[in-house]
């Protein structure tokens, strides 16, 4: 994939939506790429998670436990491994790649020094994490509401 469908690939996720062209092409340029074969483990769950990972091609399986079914795929164009970019994390659970799939590994310390050499990026991450995050939490308490409503 040439740099530019890459920087096309990124724009096209949320999590980089104010990062410039030049933190992109600094970002791709630093980071590694990976080829899964089918079959093979991206990580398992409850391991460290030092960074994320933009599925460039393929198709990558969730599952709880190997032998049973699955939780969700997802394909090219997804970020897995959002929060894990942010902070240290565990995986919650085991990535397959279901057929052969091609990834750019994003290390969170990568992500950490972009953050540092563009702060005005960092504020408008924080800022649409703090949406999200508000967000999530007017869901669940609408959802508690109207399981409280729905018990009475």
């Amino acid at each position: 994939m040439a740099l530019n469908d890459d920087i096309a690939l990124l724009r096209g996720l949320d999590f980089f939506d104010a990062f410039s062209d030049d933190a992109l092409r600094m970002m791709l340029f630093a980071a590694e790429r990976r080829t899964l074969k089918a079959g093979e483990r991206l990580f398992s769950k409850g391991s460290p998670a030092p960074g994320g990972f933009v599925v460039t091609s393929g198709l990558i399986a969730f599952v709880d436990d190997p032998d049973e079914f699955e939780l969700d795929r997802v394909g090219p164009g997804t970020l897995i491994g959002e929060f894990a970019l942010l902070a240290a994390s565990e995986r919650p659970a085991h990535a397959i790649a279901r057929e052969e799939t091609n990834l750019i590994s994003l290390p969170r310390s990568l992500m950490h020094r972009l953050l540092r050499e563009y702060p005005d990026t960092a504020q408008h991450l924080r800022d649409q994490l703090l949406q999200r995050s508000m967000a999530l939490h007017d869901a669940l308490q609408n959802f508690i509401h109207r399981m409280e409503f729905s018990e009475s």
